[in-house]
């Protein structure tokens, strides 16, 4: 499931994401609230997996241009499976919030 965040700072558009999430669902969320030019996007503690569906899904919102910079923020036991999937074009993994949306406001 994907949920808006209410407490994204402006200019960024702020998901947060549990239970099973598919890249499609990523493309959806994107389409509905129109591109973006920062995407934060951060894993909830009930995420059930898919990780490599949610690290594609966003890697392509970069590349197609629905998003210009993509973080995403996930719990430090799952970083190696997100960086495993690709960091570039525009998309990168982290593990702090604060880290993230300073990356994206610059």
């Amino acid at each position: 499931m994907i949920e808006k965040m209410d407490n994204a700072p402006g200019g960024i558009t702020g998901f947060e994401v549990s239970g099973t999430v598919l890249a499609h669902d990523v493309t959806e969320a994107l389409r509905v609230v129109a591109p973006s030019d920062r995407l934060l996007v951060q894993v909830a503690p009930r995420f059930d997996g898919y990780m490599a569906e949610l690290v594609g899904g966003m890697r392509r919102a970069c590349r197609d241009g629905q998003a210009e910079r993509c973080a995403l923020i996930v719990p430090k036991d799952m970083r190696s499976e997100a960086t495993m999937q690709g960091e570039g074009d525009g998309f990168r993994v982290f593990t702090a919030r604060d880290e993230a949306e300073r990356w994206l406001a610059a």
